[in-house]
């Protein structure tokens, strides 16, 4: 069935803007402080995540690339929140979720092996230092999930708002 372009489904939907959809989780240790990694191809820390691929869903793709980069092997993550982005003009729009990942173990932590092709470092970071390693949408992200994990609630942000 050709649609009033006279396309092909495949050729209207191949046509349609695409938005980037990324995927991070966020995990405490037993200390309450917050797990961030440290990419080597950019500045700042960041919480483990990235990209999603082709057909697959955010919770997937957040599950996939935190065992990736950490060696963390997640059963399950609840979403916390879904940021809208568009501040970037180069990179266009972006949906940036964040999940939880719960509190680490010992056991847990022992394992993290690091993706050495993406990433330098870890640490465990307490929640009001956030400011001294998180760049300022990360930051703002981080803040309005802290609010979500106490208020046991999913939020919707636009550019960290």
């Amino acid at each position: 069935m050709k649609n009033k372009n006279n396309l092909s489904p495949q050729e209207y939907y191949k046509r349609k803007h695409r938005k980037r959809i990324s995927a991070g989780v966020i995990f405490f240790n037993e200390k309450k402080e917050v797990l961030v990694v440290k990419p080597n191809y950019r500045k700042g820390w960041i919480f483990p995540g990235g990209n999603v691929e082709l057909d697959e869903s955010p919770r997937e793709g957040a599950i996939r690339e935190t065992k990736e980069e950490t060696n963390l092997d997640l059963k399950k993550c609840e979403l916390l929140c879904i940021d809208y982005n568009c501040e970037n003009k180069i990179k266009g729009e972006k949906l940036q979720f964040l999940f939880s990942g719960g509190t680490l173990t010992q056991k847990n932590i022992k394992g993290i092996k690091l993706q050495k092709e993406e990433l330098d470092e870890y640490k465990f970071i307490k929640t009001k230092d956030a400011s001294k390693f998180l760049d300022k949408p990360n930051l703002k992200r981080f803040i309005k999930c802290i609010e979500a994990i106490k208020n046991n609630q999913v939020i919707y942000l636009e550019n960290g708002e």
